[in-house]
Order: structure tokens, then sequence, then C-alpha cells
């Protein structure tokens, strides 16, 4: 069966306009409630010869299908987040320097270069985590002979014109996140609330594909509380084990109180 057919299995509500979906990411996009106003995406991906590697132990897709029904893709993931957007509504997506410079590509080719024309929407930036290590300098236990990245690159881009402004910095500085909570990868939580601070308001919604801790719905809760709405996807149960146990450890009592976890 192709898995952009499979729909989501079981949904966790936990407070009004709040809930986690395990199933595809794709099925999930094509079938929400309400559309999105931003978009985190931390996609399962997987360049040649990934899985396995690295502490890669979970389910990956490859970047393109090459015309297979049989495998979900990134493009097919990035598509489906454009499709679930509301027009002006953003897209944040992580990758590594295999993953950018494909999905900048892509979106550029697909959705626009508003970097080249300022008209329109599409591709708009490309920023970063910078890692630290304990005694503040940057980090550099990522595997590798080659240079080490010391933490990742992100993607910014937009469905269309949009009025959504911030100047928070697109390159972040913070700690690593060292907590795992029992999932596999896990990333900070404080770049996500510095960029959603500026990109959504109050009442509007976050969906989070591929979730896994869903360090951006966190964010969310703790800049918005109840006045945000989201919704998270991933397909394995464990991951929404692995965001109750973070959440229950990032969030300050009160908003504990409000959500059933």
């Amino acid at each position: 069966m192709n898995p952009a057919e499979v729909t989501p299995d079981e949904t966790h509500h936990f407070a009004p306009g709040k809930q986690y979906k395990i199933g595809d990411a794709v099925a999930a996009l094509d079938h929400l409630e309400e559309t999105a106003d931003v978009i985190y995406l931390d996609d399962a991906w997987s360049r040649p010869h990934r899985g396995g590697q690295f502490g890669v132990d979970y389910p990956t897709h490859p970047f393109k299908n090459n015309g297979s029904d049989e495998s979900l893709s990134t493009q097919e993931v990035v598509d489906a987040c454009f499709d679930a957007l509301n027009d002006g509504g953003w897209l944040i997506a992580d990758a590594d320097d295999w993953l950018l410079p494909r999905m900048t590509e892509y979106v550029r080719e697909e959705y626009g270069d508003v970097t080249e024309s300022y008209k329109g929407g599409g591709y708009r930036k490309v920023g970063s985590v910078t890692y630290l290590s304990s005694d503040d300098t940057p980090d550099r236990s990522t595997p590798g002979m080659y240079l080490s990245t010391g933490g990742y690159s992100v993607l910014f881009a937009h469905k269309g014109s949009t009025d959504r402004r911030t100047s928070a910095s697109a390159r972040q500085v913070v700690p690593r996140q060292r907590e795992k909570y029992g999932w596999g990868s896990v990333k900070p939580v404080e770049p996500y609330q510095a960029w959603l601070a500026g990109l959504l308001s109050e009442g509007e919604h976050l969906v989070v594909p591929c979730a896994g801790t869903a360090p951006a719905a966190i964010a969310a809760e703790l800049e918005f509380g109840s006045s945000i709405d989201y919704t998270c996807i991933d397909i394995e149960e464990g991951a929404y084990d692995g965001f109750r146990a973070r959440a229950k450890q990032q969030l300050p009592a009160e908003r504990l109180t409000e959500l059933s976890l």
C-alpha cells in the first residue's frame, strides 16, 4: 500500500486544539481538520547509506522516490506541507549538509525563490542551530573527520506572499540538548520558540509532522500557552511517549494542569 494512502491510526487529544496523531505524515497532513499557519518539519529522510548509521534507528525514506509507489519521499512530504499551509504560512525545515541543497533547490523550483524576485513566496532563507559545549564553545562532537558541524541547518520558506515577519535571528546558538526522553534524535526548544514568537499569533495553528518529541510544540506551549493550537504527527507510537515525557519535564506546572498528558 502506498504510505500516502494510509490514514492516521490514532489521535491523542490532550487539550482543546492540541493533539498528537500517530500515522503517516502525508496522510495526516491531507486530513487536517484545520489548515496550518506554520509547519515545522524535521523529516525522517535518508541520504544514500545513511540508514543504520550515526544513531539512525528509526524508519527513513529517500529524498525522491524515482517513480516508485512503494516509498514515501521527502519531496512528497514537502508538497503535503505546502498544501496544508494557509496562504502566507511558513515552513521551517531542519536539514543537514546533504539534504539542505536538495531541499532548497526543490522548494525554489516548485514554490518560488522570493530572495531572487522579492515577490511572492517560496524559499526565503537558510538559518542554523549551533550547539554549545559545556565550556560555551561550538560543539565538535558531530561524527566525521572533515570538519565538525556542531549543529544543523534550517530552511525557511513561505506559501505565497506573507505578512508574517520577525527580526529573530535565523541563526540560533544554544546548549546541546542532552536529555533524550527515550527518543533517538532530540532537538532543542529555544530556537523554535524564538522563531515562532514572531511567525505565529494567538489563536493560530502550528503543525509538526515527523514530530518525535516535538520541540516546536513545546516551544509554542511555552510562548503562547492555551491560546495556540497545534497538531503533532509521527508514525511511531513511542514518539508520543517521548513528547509526553518532555512536556512533563520542560513545561511549567501551571501549563501541565491544563494538559491531559
